[in-house]
């Protein structure tokens, strides 16, 4: 099934969109997802290019090579990369690098949208201070707020002496804008979690740059939630979890003993 996507004329917004994709090789959870945002999503927005990382994560590389096929059914002129040590951060400082477009739909392979949405409801929310919307899911919190924060607590000698809110960001899936996300993929460390370095003191860099802009949710109109994780249950189905250590966000056996 080859996607076809609608012109900017048609949707009444004149901005184009690239659309990244980081994937591994899990060709079950990837088939789930492009099939939901090729009936739902994709067609209602203006996508200029496609540019997708499949990392060598879970599956072989006959499974690898069969999410690659899956990719190219969808979008047969994709740029695929394929690198040889997979990194999460890697990978999305290497599809991030390579867009050009002034926004940027970014979505990882385990994700399925819950209803049609596009360019419409989203070009609304990008005021100035702006860089990017993310579409609310169960594990979301808003605090009452209409964009994403994170509580930085501050301590002194064991006692609290400061408890804010600061912008936090999600890197999937959403839509960014374009020239914000080139500079982040810039200021990115590879091997760090790439979505906490944004606000989790790792890369002051980053947040040097993010934090004064906000990340606005995107809510559904029948329901609070406009997408859902299904990569939560695939994990657990063969017994990973996923761990937050140093900075990184790694996966590791249910049962494995922890390192000392």
């Amino acid at each position: 099934m080859r996607v076809k996507v609608a012109r900017s004329r048609g949707l009444g917004v004149s901005l184009d969109y690239d659309l990244t994709l980081v994937a591994g090789h899990r060709q079950a959870l990837l088939s789930r997802t492009l099939e939901s945002f090729a009936r739902d999503v994709f067609p209602n927005f203006p996508i200029r290019r496609v540019i997708a990382n499949i990392d060598r994560f879970m599956g072989d590389d006959a499974e690898g090579g069969r999410c690659e096929a899956l990719i190219r059914r969808h979008f047969p002129d994709a740029l695929i990369f394929r690198p040889e040590t997979p990194d999460f951060a890697s990978a999305v400082i290497r599809v991030w690098a390579a867009t050009t477009a002034p926004r940027v739909l970014h979505l990882e392979d385990d994700w399925v949208a819950l209803e049609p949405f596009g360019p419409d409801r989203i070009e609304p929310l990008f005021e100035p201070d702006v860089g990017a919307v993310t579409f609310m899911c169960k594990n979301k919190h808003t605090r009452g707020l209409p964009h994403q924060t994170a509580r930085r607590i501050g301590k002194k000698r064991g006692k609290v002496v400061s408890d804010v809110l600061v912008n936090a960001f999600s890197t999937s899936p959403g839509v960014f804008d374009g020239k914000f996300l080139r500079d982040a993929a810039w200021r990115m460390e590879p091997g760090l979690d790439p979505e906490k370095q944004f606000y989790r003191r790792t890369n002051p860099f980053l947040e040097e740059h993010a934090l004064p802009r906000r990340c606005m949710f995107l809510r559904g109109t029948v329901r609070r939630d406009l997408v859902a994780d299904i990569g939560l249950q695939a994990r657990a189905d063969v017994g990973l979890v996923k761990l937050y250590k140093n900075g990184a966000s790694v996966w590791r056996r249910a049962d494995a003993a922890p390192e000392s």
